[in-house]
């Protein structure tokens, strides 16, 4: 349900390197079930995540738009045209440097059952996170987010909005409701045996000018 007096003192901006970290607050205060399985703990996937971001920020081939509260940040939307991962290069590097070379190894021995569900994203703009702190869930700012995304998306005439979630995610209520639709699903028993979740699916939000 929308909180219009939240909603009135909400306000976007571009993020930046200097964010990174306050993201990661965002987003690891309940981190995925999926991102701690993969990286072997909560501490690792959030040092991954954390070179991960700053990368596609330094080399702008990602971009970030941060949400606030009186000036405070409470969310994100980060966006690429990339898709969901950047290069394997790039992820490899990124996972030795925030797990090490064994905990590296260990990390991309489990990243096989999650190539297994990997959904390639079509042309367009691909949302590769939406993340609103706790404490400020349930206030329509998830739905408030989405909205400057598509915005944003429509100024650029790009054809469509993509992302990837989990088949058993809560959160894809939010996107089909703000007119997001299945349009491919994978699933993988081995995924499952990892992570708890069935598989993935690709949800897809086509845009018109």
């Amino acid at each position: 349900m929308a909180d219009h007096a939240v909603h009135r003192r909400a306000r976007f901006r571009p993020g930046t390197v200097d964010d990174v970290e306050r993201l990661l607050v965002i987003q690891f205060q309940s981190p995925s079930r999926e991102a701690v399985t993969m990286a072997g703990s909560a501490a690792a996937a959030k040092a991954f995540r954390a070179a991960l971001l700053m990368r596609t920020l330094s080399n702008e081939t990602a971009e970030v738009i941060v949400l606030e509260l009186d000036d405070d940040p409470v969310g994100f939307a980060e966006l690429s045209t990339e898709g969901e991962m950047p290069p394997l290069t790039i992820v490899a590097g990124a996972a030795i440097r925030s797990m090490g070379f064994m905990g590296a190894l260990t990390a991309g021995w489990r990243s096989l059952a999650r190539s297994r569900v990997e959904i390639k994203a079509p042309d367009g703009l691909h949302l590769v996170e939406l993340q609103v702190a706790p404490a400020h869930r349930n206030k329509g700012l998830g739905e408030l987010l989405l909205g400057e995304v598509e915005r944003q998306a429509r100024e650029r005439q790009t054809p469509s909005l993509s992302l990837t979630t989990a088949i058993d995610n809560p959160a894809r209520h939010l996107y089909e409701r703000t007119g997001f639709t299945v349009e491919l699903e994978k699933r993988n028993r081995r995924y499952e045996s990892i992570t708890g979740s069935p598989g993935r699916v690709l949800m897809v939000k086509r845009l018109t000018t």
